[in-house]
């Protein structure tokens, strides 16, 4: 059964069926190779009425011939069939004769099949200057609808599958009867596969794809299709006649008869010519003599490294080669070339690198496995790589080729998880690294060291460390000493040196080029990640950027996942809360493809702070619930997600268990904080939870410790983080001059410095201070600040608070006063001023994000520390100036 030629099927049966005397048709049925033209006139002569008289002898025709048939249209009309008439010229004489010189005297319709790309001058001549006494009907076959080519492919397959193959076949039905009968030869994305023709074996469906001329052709003719077929899309002539190794006037005629043949085509520029379709080439390939096609390869590598060409096309013709590649310093040289260029085809390539090593060479073996470590681990097999890195060490290689598989070694142990003992195998290796080395070993171990916060490691490293940066000249690795030096200034409170550290790494980092930086960028990771600890957010962010485009590009699999999450990280610090989710949903996706538990727990705990400010609570929760999950082997990481954590659950209104999950992080005894950084925040975040637990005192006490904290490690956010909790905790204990000094001096600090959230909260906070002093309007001036703070973030949680405190001071039902009465938690303060301003229970519930259940709780309470029995009693209390309800806290970050 014909598949998706109705329309043309149904123009020729109305030509046929208008066939006059006197008048011959001619119906040209044309296309490209595959089109399906014979299959097309064979459906069309079964479906024809017996009326019509059928003549298939149109390339044997003679005089007698032609006269029968003149005397045949006369009682019946004569369907005359010239299939594949480019290949028919002698039959063309004889055709003019019949239509041209004495065309017959009853009903005549010629069907004339052709390719036009090879139809000789005498055929067109003919079909388009027959004269005004032929009729003409041009039929062209071009590719199948989309339904009804995918139709012609096995239906076992799925329709994914299906369409994919269609669109390689270019919906031709030849092209698709060898696609169906090989799928395998097509990739995933549409794209043939070589080296699976090599493995498929003989196929007579894809020799078909040549025609009978290739068995026609010289021998030069078909060296050079050969030829062409292993060079692929870089077959100029002068290229293909060095490896084909025919004379250039030789292979130009080739090629010449080649494109005669339509199995060759100019590109657009009509200088560079590739097979007519990507399985010609496989055509070719395949019938070309295996030893012929290795020597090819090898004669194309030499001539491509002349010619400059891309080292992924020489390693492709390196890895065609095989087991003939006998060099084994020329492969292990592209593979090392490939590895942050192409690293599956590095790795690959590497792989055939260790089979050619010399076996009595376990310094070139040792490189070779070096090579295939850092191959497959930017493939993505973190796991196979730090295998290989070890059988690296196993080879006794030389001392370069030692340190940096053990490095090797060390970072991928890391990037895996915490089951490898990282650190203390790079302690043992000063014990052998050669004394020229251990700088290099130092700037690695102190860099392990410093992420996990381990600064008691990192100390006796640091003069080993210096001594790297004054003699190394390599800049990604004076890049890392400074960077390691840098994040333990900044965690021991000298953040100007840290600041200059920094500014000296970037500045080498920034003169790398593209190229240079994609082999190492792990750099740029290192460097974004300390710069987000000294809140240089912009440099970070512009590093990690430039860090992740680079991977993608350049397929760095095992950097990937840990720079979205660095990136997220950033942005969420920063505020681009959209951004920070839809990366740390990228960066969890790639972690765990990869295997990298750091990147995941990482992505997973920011992803949560962005969604706490973002969408809130609930939907933050089982993000952050996961997070502590995740990160329950790595200690640091541990912390920061149930810091996180702590502010998700004091916004749910579960502050004792908030209370709970700080005081494990600031309790005393707990040892040295590996976040150094991050203690302010946290004794900040505990002293604010303590204050909604009405426990004021020990309130004030931690907050004095965030200040002290955050005033030994010089950061001016933390300062500011600090002062914030401050002025809650003064502000609860009905001291409103200090919480405002404190709070002011907070909005000082936060301003400029990319926290616009925190700004926000610092604005509403001073708002709430003022109004305890009846400064009504400068308190609306301040909400007003936070407003435009909250309209220019995707802050849904930030915007709740502006509006829960522009309908108290909009409304005018009360001024904001010192309490009198029996003291009142934070928590029962807020349920207390949405209750007077007349919210129902459920309507207070959704504002804060806690359970009707919890604000009938609250309210019972108020009732009893109040005296008051009622929503009425209640409303009047706070109206007249008896009961203060200043802004709650707001969402904080781990």
């Amino acid at each position: 059964m014909l598949v998706g030629r109705d329309e043309e099927f149904a123009a020729v049966r109305t030509g046929l069926a208008a066939l006059v005397p006197r008048q011959p048709t001619i119906v040209e049925i044309t296309g490209d190779p595959g089109a399906g033209k014979t299959a097309f006139l064979t459906h069309l002569l079964r479906q024809l009425p017996s009326v019509f008289h059928v003549d298939l002898a149109a390339h044997r025709w003679t005089p007698a011939a032609l006269a029968r048939l003149g005397r045949l249209s006369r009682v019946r009309p004569v369907v005359a069939v010239l299939d594949d008439a480019h290949r028919a010229e002698p039959a063309l004489a004889a055709l003019r004769h019949l239509l041209v010189d004495a065309p017959p005297p009853g009903r005549l319709a010629v069907l004339c099949a052709y390719r036009p790309r090879q139809a000789p001058r005498s055929l067109l001549r003919l079909v388009t200057g027959t004269g005004a006494g032929i009729r003409q009907l041009a039929v062209p076959l071009g590719a199948l609808p989309e339904a009804a080519a995918e139709a012609l492919l096995p239906r076992v397959l799925p329709a994914t599958r299906r369409a994919t193959l269609a669109a390689a076949g270019e919906r031709l039905p030849g092209l698709l009867a060898v696609l169906g009968a090989h799928p395998e030869l097509v990739d995933a994305d549409g794209i043939l596969v070589l080296e699976r023709v090599v493995e498929l074996g003989s196929s007579r469906c894809l020799a078909g794809l040549l025609g009978p001329e290739i068995d026609l052709a010289d021998e030069p003719t078909r060296r050079i299709l050969h030829t062409v077929a292993v060079l692929g899309e870089v077959a100029d002539p002068g290229l293909v006649a060095e490896v084909g190794q025919l004379p250039c006037t030789a292979a130009v005629e080739a090629l010449d008869q080649l494109v005669r043949m339509d199995l060759l085509r100019y590109a657009a520029d009509d200088i560079i010519l590739r097979p007519r379709h990507a399985l010609v080439r496989a055509a070719a390939y395949q019938d070309a003599p295996a030893g012929w096609r290795a020597g090819a390869h090898l004669r194309a590598d030499a001539a491509l490294r002349q010619r400059r060409a891309d080292p992924r096309t020489c390693g492709w013709h390196l890895l065609r080669a095989g087991a003939t590649a006998s060099r084994f310093a020329r492969v292990h040289e592209i593979a090392r070339e490939l590895v942050t260029l192409d690293p599956p085809l590095a790795a690959r390539l590497s792989r055939l690198a260790v089979t050619l090593a010399p076996p009595d060479d376990p310094v070139a073996l040792g490189d070779a496995l070096l090579t295939r470590a850092r191959a497959t681990a930017a493939s993505g097999d973190l796991t196979d790589a730090l295998g290989l890195a070890q059988a690296s060490l196993d080879t006794l290689p030389g001392p370069d080729t030692r340190l940096a598989a053990t490095v090797l070694r060390a970072e991928l142990a890391d990037r895996l998880g915490p089951n490898v003992p990282v650190r203390a195998r790079l302690a043992r290796e000063h014990t052998t690294t050669v004394r020229r080395l251990r700088p290099r070993l130092s700037v690695a171990q102190g860099r392990l060291a410093a992420r996990d916060g381990r600064w008691g490691e990192l100390g006796p490293l640091v003069t080993e460390i210096q001594a790297a940066i004054g003699a190394e000249t390599d800049p990604p690795l004076v890049a890392v000493a400074r960077t390691t030096l840098a994040a333990r200034a900044a965690a021991h409170g000298s953040t100007d040196i840290a600041a200059d550290e920094l500014r000296a790494a970037e500045a080498l980092v920034d003169a790398m080029s593209d190229r240079a930086l994609a082999g190492c960028l792990d750099v740029p990771e290192w460097l974004a990640w300390v710069q987000g600890v000294v809140l240089e957010k912009a440099d970070a962010l512009r590093h990690v950027t430039r860090a992740v485009a680079l991977a993608r590009e350049h397929g760095q699999a095992h950097v990937l996942p840990g720079l979205l999450a660095g990136q997220a990280r950033i942005a969420a610090g920063s505020g681009r809360l959209d951004e920070a989710i839809s990366v740390a949903i990228e960066a969890e996706r790639a972690g765990r493809s990869v295997g990298a538990r750091q990147a995941v727990t990482i992505a997973l705990t920011y992803r949560a702070m962005a969604l706490l400010w973002r969408a809130g609570p609930q939907a933050a929760a089982p993000v952050g619930e996961e997070a502590v999950q995740e990160a329950r082997h790595e200690p640091a990481l541990h912390d920061t997600a149930l810091a996180v954590l702590s502010h998700i659950r004091f916004a749910q209104g579960r502050h004792t268990e908030a209370r709970h999950l700080t005081g494990t992080l600031v309790q005393p005894g707990r040892g040295q904080p590996r976040r150094r950084d991050l203690q302010p925040k946290w004794l900040a975040g505990h002293a604010e939870f303590l204050v909604a637990g009405g426990l004021l005192d020990e309130a004030y006490a931690w907050s004095q410790r965030a200040e002290a904290a955050a005033a030994a490690l010089g950061l001016e956010i933390r300062r500011a983080e600090a002062r914030l909790a401050t002025a809650q905790v003064l502000l609860a204990r009905r001291d409103p001059v200090g919480a405002l000094a404190a709070a002011q001096e907070s909005i000082r600090l936060f301003t400029d410095r990319q926290a616009d959230l925190s700004l926000g909260e610092a604005h509403l906070m001073v708002a709430g201070c003022l109004d305890a002093l009846r400064e009504s309007g400068a308190a609306r001036n301040h909400i007003h600040l936070a407003r435009v703070i909250a309209e220019r973030t995707p802050s849904a949680w930030l915007r709740q608070q502006v509006v829960n405190a522009q309908r108290r001071h909009g409304a005018g039902q009360r001024r904001w006063a010192v309490v009198t009465g029996p003291d009142l938690t934070q928590a029962e303060r807020r349920v207390a001023a949405l209750v007077a301003e007349g919210l129902t229970n459920r309507a207070v519930a959704m504002r804060l994000y806690v359970t009707e259940r919890t604000v009938e709780a609250h309210l019972t309470r108020v009732y009893r520390k109040l005296g008051v029995s009622s929503r009425a009693a209640l409303a009047a209390l706070l109206r007249d100036g008896g009961g203060a309800v200043p802004p709650g806290g707001t969402p904080g970050t781990g």
